[in-house]
């Protein structure tokens, strides 16, 4: 009989959480990082977020026993990133929509254009600011958001992330080669209290 051989302890499991609307997130790291487009073999700014699931106790994963994965990272693009629609062949761009998102988040209007002329967002009757329905319009992203969490070069102002708190929409993307994962849908609003 070994006391260090023969002792059992118990094995516990950590899995992403289950799909939730509004989940409040803490930024603990935030990087500059390139993509490398296969379209042109360029690469392209993007930035990755690194969350800290704020309140583990609002979360709920797919077994009672399991301690949740606290974890979740989000890395998307801060330009607009070419590719290839699977259908059409056709090469397009994809768009800054979560940067857009936090943009509004973080309390900046958003900005339209048109033929480079800024226009006044149509105000929904919930109060969100959206893109008038005006031919041509364009959105960019507010000057005042972008200066505030980023140099002029797109690397992201680290001080001015870190210990944020952001609501988001997360939900499990399932892999065959590397498991389950968390990942951010989207960015929302504090829900009102």
């Amino acid at each position: 009989m070994n006391p260090y051989t023969d002792q059992e302890d118990d094995v516990q499991f950590s899995e992403p959480i289950l799909a939730q609307k509004g989940v409040r997130l803490k930024v603990m790291f935030v990087e500059k990082n390139p993509w490398k487009n296969k379209v042109d073999d360029q690469n392209y700014d993007a930035i990755k977020l690194t969350f800290q699931i704020d309140n583990p106790s609002s979360v709920r994963t797919e077994h009672a026993d399991a301690k949740p994965r606290l974890t979740i990272e989000d890395q998307f693009n801060i330009v607009q990133y070419p590719y290839k629609d699977k259908k059409t062949g056709e090469i397009k761009k994809l768009g800054r929509s979560k940067l857009y998102q936090l943009e509004q988040v973080f309390g900046f209007d958003p900005v339209f254009k048109v033929n480079g002329g800024v226009v006044a967002p149509f105000i929904t009757k919930t109060g969100n600011k959206v893109a008038p329905k005006v031919e041509g319009v364009k959105r960019s992203l507010n000057e005042d958001f972008f200066n505030a969490y980023f140099s002029g070069l797109g690397q992201p102002n680290v001080d001015n992330w870190v210990d944020k708190i952001i609501y988001a929409d997360i939900n499990v993307e399932t892999s065959e080669q590397f498991g389950s994962k968390n990942v951010v849908d989207r960015y929302v609003k504090a829900p009102a209290i």
